[in-house]
């Protein structure tokens, strides 16, 4: 037991030793007494210096550097695919020679047999056949032709423009039906009224809405003859009315009424069918002057 003691102090005393002797140098260190690192090589070189004798320069001791390069990654390589063989072309006989020697005698014992061997390794090889490639052609292709036939010239209608002024669209009368008649209802003016009575009646007016009196209005129809009525005769429809009375009673039939001044139809022909019922014994029928005549 004192053993063990003994050799653990002589440790922990090394220890201590090693500690002071590194601490001295630290502070050696930083002191600036040693230079660190005091135990490694020294880098510096000798400079080159001029010898007397050869008065040459030393080389400078070459020193190898290291550079890391870049290695490239592999790449995959190509398996080379399998080419078919060319083909191998027939071996042809060559064209032997069969005329006889010159000389006319016996052929001597060296000549043939080198004669011999050579037409065998002649006909041993094979023979080929030059053949020339073949020659295309170029064809041209026909270029289609295109044939442009005339055809008509173009050719200009002229439209001749009537001379003098435009046909006029008015009626050939000077006087025309009003808009609105002839129109059916029950007779209205004295003595007319009730189912007593069936006729015709009207006004003449002029372009301002004026009484034109004096015109012949003229009604011929089924149950009567051509009778006529002057216009204004008749002031219950008018200053300018007119009244023909066709039947006693109402009754179904056709009728025409029309102007007419100095011998000639004035107005066109109107015509108006009776339905021959009490509401509708009176048939209205105005003319309207539209210039003068």
């Amino acid at each position: 037991m004192r053993g063990a003691n003994i050799l653990f102090n002589l440790i922990t005393f090394i220890f201590v030793v090693l500690t002071l002797v590194v601490l001295v140098y630290a502070l050696a260190i930083a002191g600036g007494m040693v230079e660190p690192p005091f135990l490694a090589p020294p880098t510096d070189f000798p400079t080159p210096t001029l010898v007397d004798e050869l008065g040459e320069e030393l080389p400078t001791p070459f020193l190898p550097t290291f550079t890391p390069s870049h290695t490239p990654e592999p790449t995959a390589t190509p398996e080379p695919s399998a080419t078919p063989p060319p083909p191998t072309p027939e071996p042809t006989e060559p064209p032997t020679d069969e005329a006889a020697p010159e000389g006319g005698g016996v052929e001597q014992p060296g000549e043939s047999g080198q004669d011999g061997v050579g037409s065998a390794a002649l006909a041993a090889l094979p023979g080929f056949t030059a053949t020339a490639p073949p020659i295309m052609t170029p064809r041209r292709s026909p270029t289609p032709t295109i044939t442009l036939t005339p055809g008509p010239p173009p050719t200009s209608t002229v439209t001749p423009t009537p001379q003098g002024p435009p046909p006029s669209t008015l009626s050939p009368f000077p006087f025309v039906v009003q808009p609105g008649t002839p129109l059916l209802r029950d007779s209205f003016a004295d003595g007319t009224t009730g189912c007593t009575w069936q006729g015709l009646a009207g006004t003449v007016v002029d372009q301002r809405g004026e009484a034109v009196v004096g015109v012949e209005v003229r009604v011929s129809g089924d149950t009567i003859g051509e009778q006529i009525a002057l216009s204004g005769t008749d002031t219950d429809y008018g200053p300018s009315g007119w009244e023909v009375r066709v039947s006693g009673a109402p009754g179904a039939g056709r009728y025409t009424v029309s102007l007419w001044s100095g011998g000639r139809a004035v107005s066109p022909v109107v015509e108006v069918q009776f339905p021959g019922t009490c509401a509708q014994n009176l048939a209205l029928i105005n003319f309207v002057q539209t210039r003068t005549f």
